[in-house]
């Protein structure tokens, strides 16, 4: 199985007291909580699992239970993440609580943990891998990670005709050091003091139908089934990060929009368009502002309105 996660936890304190307490969790909260993080999509219940069987899900699974102080997900979209990735709408539902991120592989030995404060700040990220180097690196590192970054977790190299390894220190290494100092336990590595029988944690199981829209961007991966936040969040980074986004409705229904100052797009201008299935369906408008480009987007993504008292040109691509 290797050393594997895909985790995101909510707790009222210390997530690894109450995962102690966690033995059972109220299913139709946690019913709701996967309605509200995926809005539209089909779930369909599955047999219940656990935070040990599952901190790693398979695609089309996802894995949550709601209980007393403590909100846990498990989902293959969390896995290989970066901290900045993570969907709004799902921050969201940690508000007032400490939020954990988590999301490790032994494959590529890719490293991510975040921790955003009670007011939703971040208050720390990191994310690592061989391949890419140190991705993010953002907030005050904490103290569990001092040691790595001191050099005194070196990566043993035995063969003297290979490289070196490209990091100071080994990311699963300190991803389990890491799980450990936030959640309370470990999936491979030595057990800490009260760590919580995760065996123990039962999970309720959803498998994923097909999403109906996917919002796909310039960077990082698509979001399937987005909520009105995730698609306002992204939205508002046009320009700043992101150079485009398509909000796909399936058979060639999609509305996308362009950041100006790139292409033929004149700067301090998006362009937005929109297809309704047919090549000779094919509309563009000019706004000015990402407010009109937000409110396009929401019509749009509520009942796939959005045209607004706005003047569209009929394009062919």
């Amino acid at each position: 199985m290797g050393a594997k996660t895909a985790l995101l936890v909510f707790a009222d304190g210390d997530a690894a007291g109450a995962l102690r307490d966690a033995a059972e969790f109220d299913r139709v909260a946690t019913t709701e909580l996967v309605a509200r993080l995926l809005p539209g999509l089909e779930l369909v219940a599955i047999e219940d699992g656990s935070l040990e069987r599952n901190v790693n899900p398979s695609n089309g699974l996802l894995y949550a239970g709601v209980f007393r102080g403590l909100t846990i997900i498990c989902a293959a979209e969390l896995g290989e993440i970066q901290p900045c990735f993570v969907r709004p709408g799902w921050l969201a539902e940690g508000a007032g609580r400490r939020v954990v991120l988590h999301s490790m592989h032994s494959a590529s030995d890719f490293l991510a943990f975040a921790v955003w404060g009670e007011d939703g700040s971040l208050e720390r990220s990191l994310c690592v891998s061989p391949d890419q180097g140190i991705v993010e690196d953002r907030g005050d590192r904490l103290p569990f990670e001092l040691a790595y970054w001191a050099g005194r977790h070196p990566v043993d190299d035995d063969d003297e005709d290979e490289e070196p390894y490209p990091l100071p220190f080994h990311p699963l290494e300190l991803g389990e050091d890491a799980l450990a100092a936030l959640c309370g336990f470990v999936v491979e590595g030595w057990p800490p003091d009260g760590m919580p029988d995760v065996a123990r944690v039962p999970l309720a199981g959803f498998r994923l139908r097909a999403p109906t829209v996917t919002l796909e961007r310039s960077h990082g991966r698509p979001i399937a089934q987005p909520s009105p936040l995730d698609v306002g969040s992204q939205v508002g980074q046009l320009g700043a990060g992101l150079d485009f986004l398509i909000l796909d409705m399936g058979g060639e229904n999609y509305l996308q929009a362009a950041a100006g100052g790139r292409s033929d797009i004149p700067a301090g201008i998006f362009r937005v368009e929109r297809r309704e299935g047919d090549s000779d369906l094919h509309f563009r408008c000019d706004v000015e502002s990402l407010e009109d480009v937000a409110e396009i987007f929401r019509g749009y993504l509520a009942n796939q309105d959005g045209w607004g008292d706005r003047e569209w040109k009929q394009v062919w691509v």
